[in-house]
């Protein structure tokens, strides 16, 4: 009788590894890699810092920058990669973003650019469709999601590792780990800095209201 018990309990014991196993490889977390995996967003931020560009004279700043399809690579479970590409000064006033596809992004279903103050933000600029067929003719906005000083001012607190607000590129596609073999767009992101009378420039860490 108890040599009987002894074996069921290790039945019973066998059962319970086997489905406690069977529940790991479910959730994708055996250590194996294997199982359903949950689409995610990766963001990467350059160990180099970018400094927020104002200059005294009476003029308009920009800032130009080009997104490659491979600059921001992306994980087999990733639909999206964020990457610094540029940095605003506090209150910078946003005039206008020029972009341009200059060879059309070629992952399996669909390809946008967004940008934004934080990684996957979109408050800069919504997303703007890449993929292929779209126009590589160059767009003149000023109707943008971040125009004037929405999002660098008001308050609002500081992103960038020397000040004002880091500006990162999110390249979003269909398919998760669809990266594609193709792709570039440039931006220019045109601002009026602040360096006119009561607008001065803040520093780094503290918050102010617009001017």
């Amino acid at each position: 009788m108890k040599q009987k018990l002894l074996a069921t309990l290790r039945e019973l014991a066998a059962l319970s590894r086997s489905a406690a196993l069977a529940a790991l490889v479910a959730l994708g977390i055996a250590g194996m890699g294997i199982g359903p995996i949950a689409a995610t967003t990766l963001t990467l931020t350059p160990t180099n810092t970018l400094a927020p560009r104002y200059y005294p004279e009476q003029l308009t700043h920009y800032v130009r920058f080009a997104v490659d399809f491979n600059d921001c690579p992306l994980r087999a479970a990733d639909t999206a990669c964020s990457l610094r590409v540029a940095t605003l000064p506090y209150n910078a006033f946003l005039v206008s973003i020029s972009k341009q596809i200059i060879t059309t992004f070629n992952p399996t279903t669909s390809a946008t650019i967004a940008l934004g103050t934080s990684g996957q933000a979109t408050n800069v600029m919504a997303a703007f469709n890449v993929f292929t067929g779209q126009s590589t003719a160059a767009a003149f906005d000023t109707g943008f999601a971040g125009a004037g000083e929405l999002v660098t001012g008001s308050g609002a607190t500081q992103t960038g590792a020397n000040g004002g607000f880091d500006i990162y590129a999110t390249y979003t596609v269909g398919a998760a780990g669809s990266q594609g073999t193709q792709g570039r767009a440039i931006f220019i992101i045109q601002y009026i800095a602040p360096n006119d009378g009561d607008c001065v420039a803040v520093p780094a860490g503290a918050t102010a209201t617009s001017c």
